[in-house]
């Protein structure tokens, strides 16, 4: 690292990030109830001297948007992380007030402090906060972003400010909370609905009716039996489906054949899949089941799709956050893949780069559940390896 570099880096202080990350805790955010922490970003943006706006894809749900303008000459860095969180479950299994961001043994606990107000906002902030007062200036541009929606698919937070041209940038780091490992590989999702409509009768006279719900678990049996053709991919693993819920019949009634079965699908896909080859293999075994059977009335919808992804080990975006995270860390950081691309699924549909990093991990951090804490040593580590890529996407003076 140059002198400069060290001390902006010198500068990142867990005292700040604490601080920040606490404030965001306090502010509760449950998907669709995120206005208060959004207008909190936007203007702790503007304090640090970043054009900064609150931008809605839905009524009274602002995604956070802010940009560090560079003189010009050098790329758009992004770094993003979402305000939305789960609710805070069973409160008392909590050791501390889910929303009060108390410190205990070098850990800060609360509600959304790892998934991710913490390492997804707080630590660029205080980065960007960092190079301001070093009085840097960028040649590109910094982006920071606090998308809502993100727990339950991202329609109104990236996917809408994606889709309606509100950013584009050069790279996109999505700081999510990796255990400081690169995230490169991603699997695909395909989210799809199973409709099957019958006829209703009375449950003691079966015969007179087509029952919805038996001839649905008939699909399910044959998918699982038939199964979804894949290659084990040597980082993400295997192909996945799960049946993730279920409607049927009117109102739990035990004297009527259903009429109507809905059923919820997730697949989780790995490169050399693609959602559409998977769709189709789908729909193919609906069908044969149509020939055998004429009083099957039955259609399959998509709900969401993104593509697996991988990202190339030599890549450029992977090499910038890969040397970055080396001279912070002192080791070569890990390169990993997760369950899904999340805020850079529509950052990849629109052919832009991208990688995750961040601190605290899912599991042991305890994500949607009980007790959610991140540590505040990785919080701190973190910041200082985006205030790295920051400035070596361009120091001007």
């Amino acid at each position: 690292m140059t002198e400069l570099e060290k001390a902006v880096l010198a500068r990142i202080t867990e005292s700040d990030l604490v601080s920040l990350s606490r404030e965001l805790v306090r502010r509760p955010s449950e998907t669709g109830k995120e206005k208060e922490v959004s207008d909190f970003c936007v203007a702790s943006m503007k304090e640090l001297g970043m054009q900064a706006q609150g931008i809605e894809g839905q009524p009274a749900r602002p995604n956070a948007v802010g940009v560090l303008k560079g003189v010009g000459g050098g790329p758009r860095v992004q770094f993003s992380g979402h305000l939305d969180t789960v609710p805070p479950g069973d409160l008392a299994k909590w050791i501390t007030d889910p929303y009060g961001g108390e410190v205990i043994d070098g850990k800060i606990y609360g509600r959304g402090v790892m998934d991710s107000k913490g390492g997804g906002i707080a630590s660029t902030l205080v980065a960007i906060r960092a190079i301001r007062e070093a009085g840097v200036q960028l040649r590109g541009d910094i982006n920071v972003v606090g998308t809502v929606d993100e727990e339950v698919g991202g329609r109104w937070g990236m996917r809408f400010l994606v889709e309606n041209g509100h950013v584009n940038p050069d790279l996109c780091i999505y700081c999510v909370h990796s255990d400081m490992e690169i995230k490169a590989h991603f699997k695909g999702v395909l989210w799809t609905k199973l409709t099957v409509r019958g006829q209703t009768a009375h449950g003691s006279m079966p015969y007179k009716g087509v029952n919805a719900i038996t001839r649905a678990s008939r699909y399910v049996v044959n998918l699982e039996d038939k199964g979804v053709p894949y290659q084990s991919h040597p980082i993400l693993n295997d192909f996945t489906m799960n049946f993730g819920w279920v409607h049927a019949g009117p109102d739990l009634r035990y004297n009527m054949v259903a009429d109507l079965c809905e059923l919820g699908i997730d697949m989780r896909l790995v490169p050399g899949q693609t959602t559409e080859a998977v769709y189709q293999h789908m729909k193919a075994i609906l069908a044969e089941m149509k020939r055998s059977d004429a009083k099957l009335d039955a259609d399959l919808a998509v709900i969401m799709r993104d593509e697996p992804v991988s990202v190339p080990d030599t890549d450029p975006v992977l090499t910038v956050v890969r040397t970055a995270a080396r001279d912070v860390l002192g080791e070569d950081p890990a390169i990993g893949g997760t369950i899904a691309a999340g805020d850079l699924a529509p950052i990849f549909k629109r052919g832009l780069k991208g990688v995750g990093f961040g601190p605290g991990d899912l599991e042991r951090g305890n994500a949607h559940k009980e007790n959610e804490f991140l540590e505040i040593d990785q919080l701190l580590l973190a910041s200082r390896v985006y205030a790295l890529i920051m400035l070596r996407a361009g120091v001007v003076a």
